[in-house]
């Protein structure tokens, strides 16, 4: 083999390993994105899914005198006359 084509071929196999580590550097960065939109949708999810559990127990019981009351400060900002309001 020529040096000259011994050139060439370092500087092929240089600029395809030059060209992956690129996109490997390129992949590796989306992944990370799209592992972040990930966690997040995961944690969003769990704090859906306790909003649910606790409106179905709400609901479950709605004919308890405290839950009632709980909707109503909570829902509507109504307070017990009861209640002191500082401004």
């Amino acid at each position: 083999m020529s040096s000259r084509s011994r050139i060439i071929t370092i500087i092929i196999v240089l600029a395809l390993t030059i060209y992956g580590g690129i996109s490997l550097y390129n992949f590796y960065t989306q992944h990370l994105e799209v592992y972040e939109s990930l966690q997040e949708a995961r944690q969003e999810a769990a704090e859906l899914q306790e909003k649910i559990a606790y409106l179905e127990f709400m609901l479950e019981n709605i004919d308890d005198p405290d839950v009632r009351r709980r909707i109503a400060e909570e829902v509507l900002g109504l307070v017990s006359p009861d209640d002191a309001i500082i401004p």
